[in-house]
């Protein structure tokens, strides 16, 4: 069974105990006998230190060689002193179907709580007289040991990183012990296999373009304070994002208004993607592979927008095991389950249902509030992927549907007094393939209703409907080990839109409906030289109504960048970006302007990148030129995607009268290790508006000067993990009321305003959060207590005033708020 052929030493090793192979089970009705050769390092106690494959057979015969060879004994080789020294010998171990030893024991090693295989652990027998064996664990978990002596055998499960786990069985004669294993893995940093090989995969080089891309993943900030682990909440601590009044899930980026930014799905437009006070996103975080910021000066492959662009990116993996969880905590349930269907395929379906309206609501009546306000949210997604030699399909179904009310009053207590909806259904479905010679393609389409309604005593409605097919088909094809790269497509957005606005405040009731369509083409180059690179391109981007109505906007931006050193890249970059009027802006039913053109936005940065060891450093000084702006009609109903604007208002017709600037400077300093992840963010800036020709420049209502974000995640052993954020940011201006006057008409008061002259005190907020992960054999349970704002400081978010505008009554931000929650996951 074995041969000895070379040494480093002047006397070979000498056999004193050869462990029998275990003969695969797969390969045992072939009869047919094999010979595997290995390259053998033997230590100077005779014990074998490593086994490498020098001329296998095939898979499952080399890993029972490798088994074999381990649990092998040599007297140790002698130098030329006569003393012991290492060797490096060749050894053939046969295997003869005749001579096959018995299976003694055999079973699975899998980590407790997920159940995924535990390749990477040793595996350790010692029989009754004092003999060891081991046994190497398959990539699929499983083990076997042939030959033992009968007896009581001690079985233990060895590795860096795991529990050690014994087991002890009784051999017998004629029969086979069967054994699983569960192991648990307490301190995962640790782990090191210097046994293990390591595989390098090349993947093909694709052209960057963003200067600002920010990527996070679900593993990132599943842990951050602040944030309920929802991944795109978490964007609004990076750089470039300023704080939203009241926390609403909105997104204030680069001195931009949230409507002015857009959020996509793999490159198609979301309606919208917070619930109701930005408390979660409508998607589940578990689905995606990660999310992009894309705060400026971002691909011609995005348009139509002022502002940033957040991409929510699917994970087009599929996955290795099934998997799913149940996560519960005092706002809301959550249920996510990813199966494999075969094996290249996989079903996704998770849900979210918040109970605030089930909880709150009752005891708010049996308290004898004659007012019961009741939000509710919920959501589902279902996803099917799959995954043929010609590409990947991947489709999916999401819904989100939000109702907030305040009902009762003297008369009637079921009254609805104020109701807010905001529900969308959406279908997707996108092709990826390889259409050879170096290009991919991909094609997709995202179509479904939304709509939003807002009711106000007694007959007050306004209501807008959107139906909206998004479809993209587009090419790429990266460097390939050449020199230029490609990105090219058609962004085709069209649909209807109908809209309502009846509310008596808001002056003669509007109502109308278009359909609109915008097939946009574009285009992106690059070309990389050494350690330049240069992106360009250009986009087209048409609005067509069909009542008459159409622009065009062509938008061409150019990237560059150098990486000057491994761990240094510069980046620079300027582009134009355009933004379409409303569909009621340009109406002339509706007081509308027909010649309205887009909005633009002339963009700039310069930024560097930096790595120091395990911390990446980033700056971007960035500014932006507005033009063209849309202004008027401030005293139309329109959805507000934050708090109402305070006067003067500009109630003159709509024009294309506005400009604006924007400038700043964004800082990230970023840690992330094993067992820590970190970041200091930064974000210095000022954005200033003109309305009209011969107005002064004020500032814009969201204008935060300084936001400074401080957030850090500890990982601690047995299953601890502590994290805490801290939050500062500029308070938003606002235009005070100097003196008001008594309308007898009205029989109420007037204000009158000192344009821009004021601002809200700073806001500051400490978050914390402690985790603890609980691990069974078959599914894990994590335990969070996530406290915001622990100082209780009070933080002004809004400017009111009393109904008589005597004095100010700042509307403020929440309390502290501990959150409790668990998570089942399996």
């Amino acid at each position: 069974m074995f041969w000895v052929t070379l040494a480093l030493a002047q006397q070979l090793p000498v056999l004193e105990e050869a462990a029998p192979p275990r003969y695969p089970a797969e390969a045992l009705a072939s009869g047919q006998p094999a010979a595997v050769v290995l390259r053998l390092t033997v230590d100077d106690t005779g014990a074998v230190r490593r086994a490498d494959v020098e001329e296998g057979v095939d898979p499952a015969f080399d890993r029972a060689a490798l088994d074999a060879a381990r649990a092998t004994r040599f007297r140790p080789a002698l130098d030329e002193d006569g003393e012991p020294a290492w060797a490096e010998i060749l050894y053939e171990v046969r295997f003869e179907p005749d001579l096959a030893p018995v299976l003694s024991v055999e079973g699975t090693v899998r980590q407790a709580g997920t159940r995924q295989p535990a390749a990477d652990v040793r595996l350790r027998a010692e029989g009754p007289d004092g003999s060891v064996r081991y046994a190497t664990i398959d990539p699929d978990g499983r083990f076997g040991l042939v030959g033992l002596a009968p007896g009581p055998w001690t079985l233990t499960v060895e590795s860096p990183g795991y529990d050690e786990l014994q087991r002890t069985v009784e051999v017998a004669p004629g029969k086979v012990v069967g054994l699983d294993f569960s192991v648990r893995l307490v301190r995962p940093w640790e782990v090191v296999d210097d046994d293990v090989d390591e595989v390098i995969v090349v993947e093909e080089e694709e052209a960057a373009v963003e200067v600002s891309e920010r990527v996070l993943t679900m593993e990132d900030i599943r842990y951050l304070p602040g944030t309920g682990g929802d991944i795109v909440k978490a964007v609004q601590n990076l750089p470039g994002v300023s704080r939203p009044p009241l926390g609403i899930g909105q997104l204030l980026i680069r001195g931009t208004a949230p409507e002015d930014s857009a959020y996509y799905l793999d490159g198609a437009r979301l309606p919208t993607v917070f619930h109701f006070s930005g408390l979660s996103t409508v998607l589940n975080g578990d689905s995606l592979a990660d999310v992009a910021l894309l705060s400026g000066n971002y691909s011609t492959r995005y348009g139509r927008t002022l502002g940033g662009v957040v991409d929510l990116r699917v994970d087009t993996d599929l996955p290795e095991r099934s998997r799913g969880y149940v996560s519960v905590d005092l706002l809301q349930t959550t249920a996510f389950v990813e199966q494999k269907v075969g094996p290249n395929t996989s079903l996704t379906v998770s849900g979210r249902r918040s109970y605030i309206d089930a909880v709150l609501s009752p005891v708010l009546s049996a308290a004898g509030g004659s007012t019961v306000r009741a939000p509710r949210y919920y959501d589902l997604q279902t996803r099917l992927l799959h995954r043929t030699d010609q590409g990947t399909l991947d489709l999916m179904f999401l819904l989100s549907d939000d109702s907030f009310r305040v009902l009762g009053d003297a008369e009637d207590p079921d009254a609805v007094q104020i109701g807010l909806t905001d529900r969308f259904q959406k279908l997707r479905m996108r092709w990826t393939h390889d259409i050879g010679a170096g290009w991919d393609a991909e094609v997709s389409f995202l179509i479904g209703p939304s709509s939003r309604s807002f009711d106000l005593a007694p007959d007050g409605r306004a209501i807008e409907r959107d139906m909206t097919v998004n479809n993209r088909w587009e090419l790429t094809r990266g460097y390939r080990g050449g020199w230029h790269a490609w990105r090219m497509g058609v962004d085709v957005y069209t649909g209807a839109s109908t809209f309502s606005y009846d509310i008596e405040a808001f002056g003669v009731a509007e109502k109308g409906g278009v359909g609109f369509m915008s097939p946009s083409p574009y285009v992106e180059p690059s070309v990389k030289l050494g350690p330049v690179e240069l992106t360009g391109g250009v986009r087209v981007d048409p609005w067509i109504l069909d009542q008459g109505y159409s622009t065009v906007a062509v938008d061409p931006r150019l990237v560059g960048r150098v990486d000057a050193t491994p761990t240094t890249r510069f980046e620079a970059a300027v582009g134009q970006f355009s933004q379409f009027p409303g569909v009621r802006q340009v109406l002339p039913s509706q007081q509308g302007n027909p010649d309205l053109g887009p909005s633009r936005s002339l963009q700039a940065s310069v930024g560097l990148e930096q790595d120091v060891g395990p911390v990446g450093l980033e700056v971007t000084v960035f500014g932006s030129m507005l033009s063209n702006l849309v202004v008027g009609r401030e005293d139309a109903f329109r959805f507000f995607t934050g708090p109402p604007p305070s006067g003067p208002l500009d109630t003159g017709p709509y024009a294309n009268d506005g400009t604006g600037r924007v400038g700043g400077v964004e800082m990230l300093a970023r840690l992330q290790t094993e067992r820590t992840l970190g970041w200091l963010s930064a974000t210095f800036s000022r954005s200033t508006r003109v309305n009209r020709p011969g107005d002064k420049e004020a500032l814009f209502i969201y204008d935060q000067p300084v936001t400074l974000t401080a957030l850090a995640s500890h990982e601690l052993p047995r299953g601890w993990r502590i994290g805490g954020r801290a939050r500062y940011g500029s308070g938003n201006p606002y235009n005070p009321v100097v003196n008001r006057i008594w309308d007898a008409d009205s029989r109420s008061f007037r204000p009158v305003y000192d344009p821009d002259t004021s601002r809200l005190p700073a806001f500051f907020a400490l978050d914390l959060r402690v985790d603890k992960e609980f691990t069974f054999e078959r599914w894990k349970l994590t335990t969070y207590l996530d406290v915001q704002n622990a100082t209780n400081r009070n933080n002004p978010e809004v400017m009111g005033w009393t109904d008589d505008y005597e004095r100010e009554e700042p509307i403020s931000g929440l309390p502290v708020v501990p959150a409790f929650g668990l998570r089942g996951e399996w």
